[in-house]
């Protein structure tokens, strides 16, 4: 929420600045703040993944977690795609790449 409001806040500087004819300033603020919310997300990321490894070391400990019937049944009835949203909704820090896989192996 933070990182929100101080990404809307700079986007506001760079076009006060923009609009003042000071174009290379302007940008470089706004590629400054580009630049930096990509790392803050990636760290965040990152901790995320590492937490839900924690959590979860194999992904036979994340279908064992999941009531895999009811997993296979919207596979086949409802799609893969169902059956993923499925996954991160009983599981929300499974990656998706994660889920989808774990929707195939079931």
């Amino acid at each position: 929420m933070i990182m929100w409001i101080v990404g809307l806040i700079v986007l506001l500087g760079g076009i006060f600045l923009a609009v003042s004819g000071k174009y290379l300033i302007a940008g470089c603020v706004l590629l400054a703040w580009t630049v930096a919310d990509s790392i803050v997300s990636s760290i965040r990321r990152r901790k995320v993944y590492a937490e839900f490894r924690e959590k979860f070391p194999t992904s036979d400990d994340v279908a064992r977690s999941l009531d895999r019937e009811e997993i296979r049944r919207l596979r086949d009835d409802e799609g893969k795609a169902r059956a993923v949203r499925r996954v991160r909704q009983d599981i929300p820090e499974v990656p998706l790449v994660e889920a989808a896989k774990l929707v195939d192996k079931l």
